[in-house]
């Protein structure tokens, strides 16, 4: 009986802070603030200790090596845009090709050319453009890229 008692106070105290604490239905656009969050993506095909291996998986997969923390990782691409991440997750589950997803910063300057690339991205249905357009991005982020 204790047991029972003291859950059913535990979900009176917990029901009554939530209705004190959370915003009303029409409270919430008043009250809600809107996150500029980062969802620009990064497809890590492997990270090395040695640059030799990354370099030559690289050159394999078509991709770059980048430094950082010691390790050299070896991405194939970077985009923000859901259905260019879909595209691109698509080509490499067809190819067979293994590979990690991960959030990853870039400056503001790399996002403004990003948006642009990833624009002609969606409009195309050719692999073979997809891709060059790729290509693009990742020499531009390497031009941008400090470790």
């Amino acid at each position: 009986m204790k047991n029972i008692s003291a859950l059913v106070v535990g979900c009176l105290v917990s029901m009554a802070i939530a209705f004190i604490f959370m915003p009303r239905s029409g409270e919430i656009e008043n009250t809600m603030t809107v996150m500029n969050e980062n969802n620009t993506k990064v497809f890590q095909l492997g990270a090395y200790k040695d640059e030799k291996t990354a370099l030559d998986y690289a050159s394999k997969t078509n991709s770059k090596v980048f430094l950082n923390d010691g390790y050299y990782y070896v991405y194939l691409s970077i985009l923000s845009d859901s259905e260019n991440i879909e595209k691109m997750i698509n080509y490499l589950n067809t190819n067979n090709i293994y590979y990690y997803i991960k959030n990853i910063d870039t400056s503001t300057k790399f996002q403004e050319e990003l948006m642009k690339y990833e624009e002609l991205m969606k409009q195309t249905s050719s692999d073979i453009a997809f891709i060059e357009l790729n290509k693009r991005i990742m020499n531009l982020y390497e031009e941008t890229y400090e470790d």
